[in-house]
């Protein structure tokens, strides 16, 4: 776990907030300051897009966690460092399949794919 007392800092939390938003506007991602992997996160982005604003925001914030005693790892080993493998297994999706809810049937798949999680105001939620 990482030393979180650059928080501390006003002028740190301004320089993450840059990051944050450079982020959001290369990338569509909004990166949240409670992330546990904050830093290391905002390298592997700032390496991903190779934004000069992002760049120069990270190592304003780097510079700001460096001082707190936070250690980054080095930009060839947070390149390793990847995000865990997700392996989505193909469900059949057998369309005869039905749920019974409160007497009523619903199909357990809608037309997208998505699987029944119950009723929201009497009509079926599917996600």
């Amino acid at each position: 776990m990482q030393d979180k007392s650059w928080l501390l800092n006003a002028a740190a939390i301004a320089a993450a907030k840059e990051c944050i938003s450079a982020i959001e506007e290369e990338l569509g991602v909004r990166l949240k300051l409670s992330h546990p992997q904050f830093l290391q996160m905002i390298q592997q982005y700032s390496e991903l897009t190779d934004s000069a604003v992002l760049q120069a925001s990270y190592d304003k914030l780097n510079q700001y966690a460096m001082s707190a005693g936070v250690q980054m790892e080095p930009q060839a080993q947070a390149a390793e460092v990847a995000a865990p493998v997700v392996r989505v297994e193909s469900i059949e999706k057998n369309a005869s399949e039905t749920i019974m809810v409160k007497g009523r049937s619903f199909p357990r798949f809608d037309e997208q794919g998505n699987e029944f999680k119950g009723l929201y105001r009497g009509q079926a939620r599917y996600a």
